[in-house]
């Protein structure tokens, strides 16, 4: 498409800072804005990643050291005692047949000699099977049982090594079966190390990285720093829980530790790994009941993952910031052809110009402006065509506006021809029927005037009766125009009531079948049907002259229909010999009509009458 020059957007004024980077105002600067947001949220989610990753790699390798170091540790002790406990062993060997043969004063010769060779031990002693001490390096014990001893027990079995304790120093009790040439135990060497010993086999034990601790059987700490020795262990500084504060440095919660890593706080309050490695099942420090125990604390840790994090860190912000840079440059390059479009719009509105600039080329920029030309040229011609469909509308609205005025007065003028054919009914079947017996005995008193006037009297009793009744008949007209049983306890309680009162009137005999689901019914056409069923229970009444009277309102289940049953053993008649002047029946047919129901009328003279009105519940036919 040609370029269409827009008036007033030949020479556009350069933008000033504020609008160039608001990115309201343009395009590029929300580009910009956009890939600065990603990028810091990259390098932020990457650096949370990356420290996540380098602590765990980092806590993993640190934890797999101390391991080892403590490890390393554990194996150097057991090692140590194995080699004096091996000794021990060796030296039951050398005194097998001497303890045979029973010779006491070799024995003791060679026990010297054995703690001559080794001054570590301070007490050396040889016993028979039964436990009787036979050569000692201490003479006064020569000849004691000892079997009361767990130390004797245990030497009979295996190779033992266990802690003893006297008032005045601590030292190891080493004992070893003496065997004869079938591999009978015949007797138990037993042997005293001084606990200096131990002492310095501790002090040449050296773990790295961290420092070790020796903790007895009793939990108390017997080699490490200082401030921990002669403390119960499980004492010492309290455990760190998940998510303390204090092991922030180790990551999320210190959860990327080794399971056998542990962290507490040791000395100044500190933070430590600790590291506690299992002890070999047949090992001497499992016999001693001594653990070993690795520590270091947190902060060497921690202090060698921050400055490999902040490195990360630097080096991903500086990545990002490039990126930035480099994305702002080409948004403004790709959207230049837009803010060309842009412009020529706001000239556009400003009233300046009338077409939209469409810049050269086939891309996303030149298709989008010359549908905008074409969008703009058509939106021109439909505001024309709407202004001419504006008016064309309203001379329609207001010639509807009058025939819904007219047809709101139609409306208005046949409710008052249905309230008044309502109101002819009430009469019809109160006022009427009152009137038509007060007509009666009047004739019959004119009658009875000019043959018979002795019968004046009781017949004049008789026509008070029926002016009363007819003035209680149109009281109750009256109370029923201003009340609605229907709707206060429903059709079914509203004909039961009514038949009621009928039977207790007139002496009928009643049998009223409502069914339970219908008695609290009150929808349309509810109202009409219990009108209805009052006109023809006062027909019953005043002219059917019946002994028996039947009502039943059930729910046809065929049809989802109401039915409504009304018979009677009266003398009948004939529905289709109307009378001139009476216009119950045809009342009764126009409200059926009016709610859309079925009525029948089955009566013969002499024969009774069966009235019957179907209906559905909604009121349609």
């Amino acid at each position: 498409m040609p370029k269409v020059t827009a008036t007033g957007c030949e020479n556009p004024q350069p933008m000033n800072l504020a609008r160039r980077i608001d990115p309201r105002r343009s395009m590029a600067a929300a580009i910009g804005w956009l890939l600065i947001a990603l990028t810091l949220c990259l390098a932020l989610v990457a650096n949370l990643w990356l420290r996540s990753f380098v602590r765990a790699t980092l806590l993993e390798q640190h934890g797999q050291r101390l391991e080892a170091a403590a490890e390393h540790v554990n194996a150097e002790l057991d090692t140590a005692l194995l080699l004096r406990l091996q000794a021990v062993s060796v030296v039951a060997a050398m005194l097998s047949e001497d303890v045979q043969h029973s010779e006491g004063a070799r024995l003791k010769r060679s026990l010297e000699a054995v703690r001559r060779g080794v001054p570590d031990l301070i007490w050396l002693a040889v016993t028979d099977a039964d436990g009787f001490i036979v050569a000692a390096t201490d003479e006064q014990v020569v000849g004691q049982n000892v079997n009361q001893h767990a130390w004797i027990s245990q030497g009979l079995d295996a190779a033992w090594i266990e802690e003893g304790r006297s008032p005045q120093e601590r030292f190891l009790k080493l004992t070893a079966p003496v065997r004869n040439a079938d591999g009978a135990i015949i007797g138990v060497v037993a042997a005293n190390l001084r606990w200096n010993w131990v002492q310095k086999m501790m002090g040449e034990i050296r773990a790295s990285p961290g420092e070790w601790l020796l903790i007895d059987r009793d939990g108390i700490v017997r080699h490490g720093p200082g401030a921990l020795l002669g403390q119960r262990w499980q004492d010492a500084g309290d455990p760190i829980t998940p998510f303390d504060p204090v092991v922030a440095g180790l990551g999320n919660d210190g959860s990327d530790l080794p399971t056998r890593i542990r962290t507490r706080r040791l000395l100044d309050n500190r933070p430590y790994l600790i590291a506690t490695p299992p002890n070999a099942r047949d090992g001497t420090l499992r016999r001693l009941g001594w653990q070993a125990v690795v520590i270091q604390p947190v902060e060497s840790v921690a202090a060698f993952a921050t400055a490999i994090e902040w490195r990360i860190s630097i080096v991903l912000s500086l990545l990002g910031l490039a990126a930035a840079v480099a994305g702002i440059v080409m948004a403004r390059r790709l959207t230049r052809r837009v803010s060309v479009i842009a412009h020529s719009a706001d000239a556009v509105l400003a009233g300046s110009a009338t077409r939209i600039e469409v810049p050269q080329g086939v891309d996303e920029a030149a298709r989008l402006g010359s549908a905008l030309d074409r969008l703009l040229d058509t939106l021109r011609r439909e505001r024309d065509e709407l202004r001419r469909l504006n008016a064309e509308l309203d001379e329609r609205v207001r010639q509807r506006t009058e025939e819904i005025n007219r047809l709101a007065q139609e409306s208005r003028d046949a409710a008052v021809v249905r309230e008044r054919l309502r109101l002819a009914r009430g009469l019809h079947d109160t006022l009427a029927h009152s009137m038509m017996a007060m007509l009666t005995e009047i004739r019959v008193l004119k009658h009875l005037a000019s043959n018979r006037p002795d019968a004046l009297p009781d017949e004049l009793v008789r026509a008070e009766r029926a002016a009363r009744d007819g003035l209680d008949e149109a009281r109750r007209a009256i109370d029923q125009l201003r009340s609605n049983p229907v709707r206060d306890i429903g059709l079914g309680a509203a004909l039961a009531e009514l038949a009621k009162n009928l039977s207790e009137r007139s002496g009928i005999e009643l049998d009223c079948r409502i069914d339970p689901a219908l008695s609290a019914l009150a929808a349309e056409p509810a109202e009409t049907v219990f009108h209805m069923c009052e006109e023809v229970l006062r027909n019953v009444e005043r002219h059917a002259g019946a002994a028996r009277l039947l009502i039943r309102l059930q729910r046809m289940a065929a049809s989802d229909s109401i039915e409504l049953e009304i018979a009677d053993d009266g003398i009948g008649f004939e529905p289709s010999a109307g009378a001139a002047g009476h216009y119950g029946l045809v009342g009764l047919r126009e409200q059926a009509e009016a709610i859309g129901a079925h009525l029948r009328i089955d009566s013969r003279g002499g024969e009774g009458t069966r009235v019957s009105l179907r209906w559905t519940q909604a009121g349609s036919a």
